[in-house]
């Protein structure tokens, strides 16, 4: 799994790609969980290698989902859902649990996903 993390304005933007090596939970977080604090996204864009992989971002391994599950019926298909208000306070798409860790969940273990993410934590 690569990442690449950036701090602006006290919101964090990561890109991680990741090579799912099981159907299911997978064993590294998107976003690793502070103890005390959500992790709130304001927006999330993805992209797969495989058509028919779905996938969706949950709190903690067995954890709740915390978004939809992405429908990826085209391989190389794009979805992006954002917010776009100055300094992202006040509005966003999605929220962990406290110190829950986000987690990505595939149907496929064979696919590659890619996730951008802007976020906080709170």
């Amino acid at each position: 799994m690569g990442t690449l993390d950036t701090l602006t304005n006290g919101v964090l933007t990561k890109t991680v790609q990741v090579n799912p090596t099981t159907a299911g939970d997978q064993a590294t977080p998107v976003v690793v969980g502070v103890a005390g604090k959500k992790i709130r996204i304001f927006a999330i864009a993805s992209t797969t290698n495989i058509g028919g992989t779905n996938f969706y971002l949950r709190n903690g391994a067995g954890g709740t989902p915390v978004t939809e599950n992405f429908y990826r019926s085209i391989t190389g298909s794009y979805i992006a859902a954002y917010f776009s208000r100055v300094g992202y306070q006040g509005i966003w798409l999605y929220e962990t649990e406290v110190g829950k860790s986000l987690i990505l969940n595939c149907t496929t273990a064979s696919a590659q996903v890619s996730i951008s993410l802007t976020y906080s934590f709170v």
